[in-house]
């Protein structure tokens, strides 16, 4: 690959349509620039970083073509759901919590290792990685107490303190955790808090947030299961499907919310524990969280012919 840049490099100006176009450029466009499409190659290093790209790019088109070849179409199910899962701002931010937390898995494995160890050169490089996730994740969160909003107005309208509560504690917390990225970036100057400061303390509240919604799974559970007996009692599967469905969701998310809940004890440091296993727990409630943006494509039943056959373009696709 080295010796192919070195040959493109060296094809005329003259030849190059853009040249034109080099008295209104403020370095070159197509080579000799170290930030030109084609560089002067000046090891096989370089090769390699300036090709990793483009071979990267060739790699996936070969699994492409050979998915094709064995499949007989470019289409993939699954491709498609992992797409749509990933197109959910939801869906990456909760997959970057897992690595976020990873990261911190990772740190808390790396402190219990002797210091000379190898793997601690590992360790700025881990910490700088859960460090930029964290920001990036912060980033976005901006806005995300609208949808809470109406919610809040509901419970207050509906006399449902439980439900206001959480609400208005989570709302609290959103707003807080973007006065702390202000206070981060230098917008924001507070005389009696440091930016650490401000987030530690706005981490007691969404430690707050998952106590109430624990209760409020508890509630939804209760409900549920009366629905449940009414159900079953009528003979109505379809409620009964629904009831069950419930009522495992909401134990579900209890799980979830008792290990985000030792997780911010954590993080907010009102009582320190071990990185290593607070880095698990965020990783299966992060997992728990990511798990509901998962929209599977259902595929329809196969359509038979009055012979009771399948027509051949489904036999085939089967």
């Amino acid at each position: 690959s080295s010796f192919a840049l070195r040959a493109l490099c060296l094809i005329p100006c003259s030849t190059v349509p853009f040249a034109q176009m080099a008295p209104f450029l403020s370095t070159p466009l197509i080579r000799g620039h170290n930030e030109a499409y084609l560089p002067i190659i000046k090891s096989g290093m370089h090769a390699l970083q300036v090709t990793s790209g483009p071979m990267i790019m060739v790699f996936l088109i070969g699994l492409q073509m050979l998915k094709k070849k064995l499949t007989d179409k470019h289409a993939s199910t699954f491709y498609s759901d992992a797409w749509k899962f990933l197109s959910k701002a939801e869906a990456r931010d909760k997959v970057g919590r897992i690595v976020q937390y990873a990261c911190r898995m990772l740190q808390g494995i790396l402190a219990h290792l002797p210091a000379d160890s190898a793997l601690q050169l590992c360790k700025p490089l881990v910490a700088e990685c859960q460090t930029t996730l964290a920001w990036a994740r912060r980033t976005h969160r901006w806005g995300k107490e609208m949808p809470h909003i109406p919610t809040l107005g509901k419970a207050i309208s509906n006399c449902d303190v439980l439900q206001a509560a959480q609400s208005m504690v989570l709302i609290t917390f959103l707003v807080q955790d973007h006065i702390y990225w202000l206070l981060k970036v230098g917008i924001l100057k507070f005389t009696n808090y440091t930016p650490i400061q401000w987030h530690r303390r706005n981490l007691r509240f969404i430690t707050l947030s998952h106590v109430l919604n624990f209760s409020l799974c508890i509630r939804e559970i209760m409900q549920a299961k009366k629905k449940l007996q009414d159900a079953e009692v009528k003979g109505n599967d379809d409620a009964v499907r629904k009831a069950k469905s419930t009522i495992f969701d909401n134990k579900r998310m209890m799980v979830r919310y008792v290990l985000t809940f030792i997780q911010m004890l954590h993080v907010s440091q009102v009582k320190k524990m071990d990185d290593w296993y607070i880095g698990i727990m965020g990783m299966i409630s992060s997992y728990i969280d990511a798990s509901k943006q998962w929209t599977p494509t259902i595929s329809a039943p196969p359509q038979l012919t009055p012979s009771g056959a399948m027509p051949p373009e489904q036999a085939r696709a089967a």
